[in-house]
């Protein structure tokens, strides 16, 4: 189910940090086009290869961007948490979905269509800057991608993705990522998952028991990325 989002959502808009530069005016012309969607948890969003799915904000909730090879493997690119975005490339330039998405919790999202995307950014030049920004940091996120999967062995990618997912008490539930949802992420199979967490542990860098992950010693995980 889809509806136009309330005028009155405008400030919770605001709240997003992709927003956060517009005016009012150009603010309240983007709540006029925000189509807001609900998706239970495990629902496709949209998929790898298809046309016009439009920008994707996540306002509640949490969603993988993923893609898939040829055997079925899958690759996880990016994990999105309210306030996070997705989509742009095609946005710009037209072509189909780069890779897809699907809700890992139940979540609510806030969709501009292409077509809305280009009138705003005609008529709001500020909107191509926020998405210039966007795709830059994007960019930078797959130069680390590239370096972590070139020169980093699975211990290596494993530390630098325990810090990076890691709460503000330095944990990590193991309800939400399991062995072979890391290995989606970290490019590999579950078995040197198990091998790498193994080797943290013995190494007294993490502690793992049966629903989380502890870092013991940020600073030796860090030496490994």
């Amino acid at each position: 189910m889809s509806v136009l989002i309330n005028e009155d959502t405008r400030l919770l808009l605001r709240a997003v940090p992709y927003f956060q530069p517009l005016d009012e005016g150009a603010l309240n012309a983007v709540a006029r086009e925000v189509i807001v969607r609900h998706y239970e948890s495990g629902v496709l969003i949209f998929l790898e290869g298809e046309l016009g799915a439009g920008l994707h904000l996540v306002a509640q909730g949490l969603c993988k961007v993923y893609r898939l090879s040829m055997s079925g493997r899958e690759q996880v690119l990016a994990t999105l948490g309210p306030g996070d975005s997705c989509n742009e490339v095609p946005v710009v330039d037209g072509d189909p979905n780069p890779a897809s998405l699907v809700a890992v919790e139940d979540s609510t999202l806030w969709i501009i269509s292409k077509e809305a995307l280009t009138r705003l950014r005609q008529q709001y030049p500020a909107l191509n800057e926020i998405i210039i920004r966007s795709l830059a940091m994007r960019c930078r996120q797959l130069v680390q991608r590239v370096y972590d999967l070139s020169f980093l062995p699975v211990t290596g990618r494993l530390a630098a993705f325990l810090l990076h997912q890691a709460d503000e008490r330095d944990e990590l539930s193991r309800r939400r990522w399991t062995q072979d949802e890391i290995a989606a992420h970290l490019g590999t199979v579950r078995e040197m998952v198990s091998r790498a967490l193994r080797e943290l542990q013995e190494a007294e860098l993490i502690v793992i028991d049966r629903h989380r992950i502890e870092i013991l010693d940020r600073e030796g995980l860090e030496e490994l990325t």
